[in-house]
């Protein structure tokens, strides 16, 4: 129906605006612009439209902008949704988490620039991204379910029932996952991106990870990620050898190990350049998309922890 195309399309618009929403955190970040609109919010130095708007106040109200008009686009999405597909769950629970998520961003995003303590503002920040990532990976479900309810699809993927063990790891793997994001936002927020200078895989004396210099907390996101590589093969080895015939898991899983390897070099080049802007957004991009793949396998597995007839 016409109508359901409509809203199928406004899926895809408000996707794009909540990746850009997200991207231009990360410019926010990279370039120390935080603090250009002072500490009013959600408005400019105290002004609508400011007398003087040097880059990094355009960058940060841009931010803002952009970051409004996403939360109003998951609203509508997230109603319209509702309204067309009242009894499906998977609608009603991806579109309220969006709606929740893009909130709880925003108020932290509202309290990271009206709050001066310098430890638990990074701390904010950090947890300012992951929500983010949240809120983008449910759009991005509900995208994906929308498409899915369009071709017929069945909520959990053909072929071998997948077992409650392998659920729990798939779930497992996403909530690492979250976790080993939160080590990259802590790297970009304690300015420790630089933190082993330009060598890899070494790190001068620094061996272990920890929190008390930039070199430990860059080890620590290091050692994060090396971990995460590792899960994710052993999760398209046990997918290839056991659900060979489930044809959205296996795509889903190669996906997945494509990106983590992707994700890897983006950090080498990271390090290798300076940690300049574009190799930055870069691994940000790649790592949201990843992310937004682990999260799609969780919907194809289901809630391992429910008991199955």
């Amino acid at each position: 129906m016409k109508k359901h195309a409509t809203l199928r399309f406004l899926s895809i618009v408000t996707a794009l605006v909540s990746y850009f929403m997200l991207l231009m955190g990360a410019i926010v970040t990279k370039t120390g612009s935080g603090k250009g609109c002072g500490n009013s919010w959600p408005i400019c130095k105290g002004e609508l439209i400011p007398e003087s708007m040097p880059l990094e106040s355009i960058i940060e109200y841009s931010h803002r902008i952009i970051s409004s008009g996403a939360g109003m686009l998951i609203l509508a999405l997230t109603i319209w949704s509702w309204i067309v597909y009242r009894d499906n769950f998977r609608v009603k629970l991806f579109g309220i988490m969006s709606v929740f998520f893009v909130l709880l961003q925003g108020a932290l995003g509202a309290l990271t620039v009206m709050f001066e303590g310098p430890f638990i503002k990074k701390f904010m920040l950090a947890l300012h991204f992951g929500f983010s990532l949240i809120s983008f990976a449910s759009v991005m479900l509900l995208v994906i379910q929308l498409y899915r309810l369009r071709d017929g699809k069945p909520d959990k993927s053909s072929g071998t029932p997948l077992s409650r063990g392998f659920g729990w790891s798939v779930w497992g793997l996403a909530t690492y996952t979250y976790i080993a994001v939160y080590s990259g936002a802590l790297v970009r927020h304690m300015e420790a991106t630089m933190g082993c200078g330009y060598e890899f895989p070494s790190c001068g004396i620094t061996k272990f990870p920890g929190f008390g210099s930039a070199a430990e907390i860059h080890m620590l996101h290091r050692y994060a990620g090396i971990l995460l590589f590792v899960l994710t093969l052993c999760l398209l080895i046990v997918v290839l050898r056991k659900y060979r015939d489930n044809r959205d898991f296996v795509q889903g899983s190669w996906i997945a190990m494509i990106l983590i390897t992707l994700q890897a070099i983006a950090g080498i080049i990271t390090v290798k350049t300076g940690g300049v802007l574009m190799a930055a957004l870069l691994h940000t991009t790649i790592i949201t998309i990843y992310f937004t793949a682990i999260s799609y396998l969780c919907m194809l597995a289901g809630a391992p922890w429910k008991k199955r007839s």
